[in-house]
């Protein structure tokens, strides 16, 4: 789904200095494109307490969505640390039969960064709730595309707080709106 926001995806690779695909990466770190490692990398991280807390709520209006993410955290943010907010627009499933590498079911495909593609720098404070209001609608890039087939049924919101420095990620969270 490169093609489909080549500036995201361009800008999400170099971060992660990142040139092929597939490829994933866990918890910033480099997981290849062995699919034993993306299954059990992740597993490493299962039992890890979180000193952050993200929340979504909201609804879903055909291709429109209107939602809130709340985060928080048991501690202060370290002076100097580059703490930062993303949260996504995904689609559970793409159809993209004419795909230019071959595949055709495209999983958990990014649509857009909501607060842009370097995330929103945070700076938090113990115990403090910081909410957020979002108002969404499905680009007409998508809506008009020709060659790929989703269902809004699928359309999803990710948002997770992560060390833009270290590219650890701190707590995430997942909002399926069916």
């Amino acid at each position: 789904m490169y093609l489909a926001n080549t500036n995201m995806n361009r800008i999400r690779n170099n971060y992660y200095e990142n040139n092929y695909t597939p490829h994933m990466f866990t918890n910033g770190k480099d997981s290849g494109s062995n699919t034993t490692n993306w299954k059990n990398d992740p597993k490493n991280y299962l039992n890890k307490i979180g000193l952050h807390e993200i929340s979504i709520s909201g609804y879903q209006s055909g291709n429109d969505i209107a939602f809130n993410v709340t985060s928080s955290s048991i501690k202060n943010t370290a002076s100097g640390q580059d703490i930062r907010l993303f949260i996504a627009t995904v689609m559970d499933l793409v159809k993209y039969p004419n795909s230019p590498n071959g595949l055709i079911d495209h999983h958990n495909a990014v649509i857009e960064q909501i607060v842009g593609d370097a995330g929103k720098k945070m700076s938090f404070i113990s115990g403090v709730n910081y909410t957020e209001t979002f108002n969404w609608s499905m680009p007409t890039t998508w809506v008009n595309h020709s060659d790929i087939k989703w269902d809004s049924d699928d359309l999803k919101v990710v948002a997770w707080i992560q060390n833009y420095t270290t590219k650890e990620i701190f707590q995430v969270s997942e909002l399926n709106f069916d």
